[in-house]
C-alpha cells in the first residue's frame, strides 16, 4: 500500500481511539424551568467546588475542573474532571450532562482526554433525577 494511503489511515486510527466526553440525558421532568435549573446547579455543587460558567437563558453550565493528586507525579495534579450541563427542553425540563476527564501526560507535556468514570456520572445523574422527580 502506498505511503500516501497508509498515513491517513494511521492518523485516523490514532484519533479515533482517543477518549472523549461521556454523556447522559436525564428523563423529562414536570418541574418548572426556574426550579429545575436551581436543582441542577445545587446538585452539581454537591460534586464540584464551583460552577465556572452558567447562562440560565441559554440553558448551559460548566463546572471548574476538579483536580486529583493521586498517582506517581508527586505534588502536582495528574487527573481532572468537569461536568457540563445543557438544557434541551424547558417544559417539560430535560437536561443533558456531559463528563470530561483528562490526565496529564508527562510525555506530551499537556492534558489529554481519558475515558470518564461511568459510575461517577451515573451517581450525579441519579441524584439529579431523583430530586427533579420529587417536586
Amino acid at each position: 500500500m502506498p505511503l500516501r494511503w497508509a498515513l491517513p489511515l494511521i492518523v485516523f486510527g490514532f484519533l479515533g481511539c482517543q477518549a472523549g466526553p461521556l454523556w447522559v440525558s436525564l428523563p423529562e421532568s414536570p418541574v418548572p424551568y426556574d426550579r429545575a435549573w436551581q436543582v441542577a446547579l445545587e446538585t452539581t455543587l454537591l460534586y464540584y467546588d464551583r460552577i465556572a460558567f452558567q447562562d440560565k437563558e441559554a440553558g448551559f453550565f460548566q463546572t471548574a475542573w476538579n483536580e486529583s493528586k493521586d498517582g506517581l507525579f508527586l505534588g502536582a495534579p495528574v487527573k481532572r474532571t468537569r461536568l457540563i450541563g445543557q438544557v434541551s427542553n424547558r417544559a417539560p425540563f430535560r437536561l443533558h450532562l456531559s463528563l470530561e476527564e483528562e490526565a496529564f501526560s508527562l510525555e506530551l507535556g499537556r492534558w489529554v482526554f481519558i475515558s470518564p468514570s461511568k459510575d461517577f456520572l451515573a451517581r450525579i445523574s441519579q441524584d439529579m433525577r431523583s430530586k427533579l422527580q420529587r417536586f
